[in-house]
């Protein structure tokens, strides 16, 4: 696959809105506790995607085995949703998300794995510095 000027506007757009949504995580927390930020997060997130999803339907969906990816989706996200909104409640947002940016290690080993994806010299080079950088960060004394 080819990387294009709109796919890197995509993800730095995404990277952005996670970045926020991380901060906003640890407020909302505190104002109302981690299983109803979770809850409420998808509640909320469920009217935005059905007005975003109105507008910009892709592909024709049907009931099939299709839609089993994204209801995994769906409870790996919830899962990391519901778990960093209680780290965050209990240390540091900053420390929290350190800690699950790592989770790009996790995606590239999948991606190895299971799609036959690979990664160049320069790339694995790149991926031990990020990974040694996010850890320092993260155990860093305060």
């Amino acid at each position: 696959m080819t990387t294009t000027k709109e796919g890197l506007l995509f993800a730095l757009a995404s990277m952005v809105t996670l970045g926020i949504s991380s901060y906003l995580y640890k407020r909302s927390t505190d104002a109302i506790g981690p299983t109803n930020t979770t809850f409420f997060y998808y509640l909320f997130g469920l009217i935005i995607a059905s007005v975003i999803w109105f507008f910009f339907r892709e592909k024709q969906v049907s009931l099939s085995l299709n839609l089993l990816w994204p209801g995994v989706l769906a409870l790996f996200l919830f899962s990391s949703v519901w778990t960093f909104n209680y780290a965050v409640n209990l240390i540091d947002v900053s420390v929290a998300t350190t800690i699950r940016s790592l989770g790009f290690v996790v995606t590239i080993m999948l991606a190895i794995t299971l799609s036959s994806e690979s990664l160049t010299p320069r790339e694995w080079f790149a991926v031990a510095f990020a990974t040694i950088a996010v850890i320092l960060f993260g155990s860093a004394e305060t």
